[in-house]
């Protein structure tokens, strides 16, 4: 298993592959409906460069989360491997609005048994557990799906 490290911050010097992944990826074409519907109620994602680094917004919501995964093992440079944008949606959802994967990634790539976007999934997860009230995260595609997250215990387990 490669060695992933997950991210909130990406430097500006990933825009192109940023771009490449969320707004040119040969795969949106197998989940064009449910993509068109979250474009149409949340607005089209942009990319924003702030103090150095890049973040992603919609018109719907004042500020989402990103979340990078990035593949350190592939040269000097790591390689962003994948992106999940989420939001808290009420005060007990946390709502996905889009996952995107580097095309080696996803299910059809090279690197299809890294399995990026679960990972990316879990680490949501992870941090929806630790903010208090959301016990619930929707993702809206490849279909919408709602799932109830467990509590972490006081110690982490």
């Amino acid at each position: 298993m490669v060695k992933l490290r997950f991210s909130s911050v990406l430097p500006v010097s990933y825009r192109d592959e940023l771009e490449r992944i969320v707004f040119f990826n040969p795969q949106q074409s197998r989940f064009m409906t449910p993509l068109l519907a979250a474009v149409n109620r949340y607005g089209v994602p942009t990319i924003i460069e702030q103090n150095g680094c890049l973040r992603l917004g919609v018109p719907a919501f004042e500020s989402i989360q990103t979340l990078y995964a990035l593949d350190d093992e592939v040269g000097a440079t790591p390689l962003l491997a994948g992106v999940a944008m989420f939001v808290r949606e009420s005060d007990d959802t946390m709502l996905v609005l889009h996952l995107a994967m580097h095309q080696d990634y996803t299910a059809d790539g090279s690197k299809a048994d890294e399995w990026v976007a679960a990972r990316l999934m879990s680490t949501v997860r992870d941090i929806s557990q630790r903010t208090r009230g959301i016990n619930t995260i929707r993702l809206l595609y490849p279909r919408e799906v709602r799932f109830e997250i467990g509590r972490r215990s006081a110690a982490g387990s």
